[in-house]
């Protein structure tokens, strides 16, 4: 494990289980770290100032005493050299707005929870840099990886992308948050990242399908390969490099997010496949299903950039048709 001499104060906005796992990373590294979360979930910061564990996130992990539970951004925020953002993507855009005027001259900002603005399709990227003020807007980066925060925090070896516009950027990011079980290696390519961590969450939502209608492996590896060649077209039609599809952001994140158990996004779909409704499936998964909005946002980019996403196409059917999701999926597997 890394002892950092050069500590550093470092804010993590969201504490649900990506957020704590990635503050938890940051304090073990020797930082002192101001984990916050949004007003209306205050019970995680509660339960890590009573018992040192984030019981409804992570429970089971004792959190680093360097971790200080915020119950106001402004305090987290508080002469902090990097930002971790690692809150659900449609709230981003208010969040960076409201703390802009707050943020440290040179801080560092990073987004963690990936995603799109779903009015604007801009990414959590793009979104900072157009609230910050110019001094910080070439200063975002984005992680992206095969990255379980369970596996994480009981040290399970790790390995995920960092890309930003700045080599510097990069530098640094790897320099807090590298150590013996958590690795990050440079990409230059913002767009592909960011699609591959976006758009993971959708296909996967077909392959925890597959469990709910009990297809097996077989079934999954050829889904995972459309999966691949949808995200591939689109990295390539946005402007971004088609091999980082194929790399830790892209078929490394699927594999990784769709093939796990706890993922909410698989578990959702496996809900979906056992032909229980949309709205009491994301009642039975307890937390925000990402991949349902970054749907709709996948199928707006494929005809904004006039791509063909036929497997996408059908997951949005599933989710957004009153048909029965059974049978567009088998249909579907028919008509490959």
């Amino acid at each position: 494990m890394q002892k950092n001499k050069n500590k550093k104060i470092i804010a993590v906005l969201g504490a649900g289980n990506m957020g704590t796992v990635i503050a938890q990373v940051l304090a073990e590294n020797g930082h002192k770290v101001n984990l916050w979360n949004w007003e209306g979930d205050i019970d995680p910061l509660k339960q890590i100032e009573k018992f040192q564990e984030n019981k409804k996130y992570l429970p089971g992990i004792k959190l680093s005493s360097n971790i200080k539970a915020c119950f106001k951004i402004t305090e987290a925020l508080n002469n902090a050299d990097m930002i971790f953002f690692a809150v659900p993507s449609n709230v981003m855009k208010n969040i960076v707005s409201f703390v802009a005027k707050n943020i440290k001259d040179k801080a560092i900002l990073v987004d963690v929870s990936k995603g799109l603005d779903p009015k604007t399709l801009s990414f959590v990227t793009s979104l900072i840099a157009k609230h910050v003020r110019p001094s910080l807007k070439g200063n975002v980066a984005t992680i992206s990886g095969p990255a379980v925060a369970k596996q994480i925090a009981l040290h399970q070896y790790t390995v995920m992308n960092v890309a930003s516009k700045k080599h510097s950027v990069v530098n640094k990011v790897m320099e807090v948050m590298n150590n013996n079980y958590l690795k990050l290696i440079p990409c230059n390519d913002i767009i592909g990242v960011e699609v591959g961590g976006s758009f993971k969450n959708v296909y996967t939502i077909a392959i925890g399908m597959c469990d709910g209608l009990g297809y097996g492996l077989n079934t999954k590896a050829a889904l995972l390969t459309l999966a691949i060649k949808e995200m591939a077209d689109l990295i390539q039609a946005m402007g971004g490099k088609r091999k980082t599809a194929y790399g830790l952001a892209g078929i490394g994140d699927l594999i990784g997010t769709s093939l796990c158990d706890d993922s909410r996004n698989r578990t959702f779909g496996e809900y979906l496949g056992k032909n229980i409704p949309k709205e009491q499936a994301i009642k039975k998964v307890k937390q925000v299903v990402e991949g349902i909005e970054a749907t709709k946002c996948l199928i707006k980019l494929s005809k904004k950039y006039n791509i063909q996403t036929p497997f996408a196409k059908m997951i949005y059917q599933c989710l957004e048709s009153k048909k029965n999701p059974s049978k567009i999926f088998k249909d579907f597997l028919q008509n490959l």
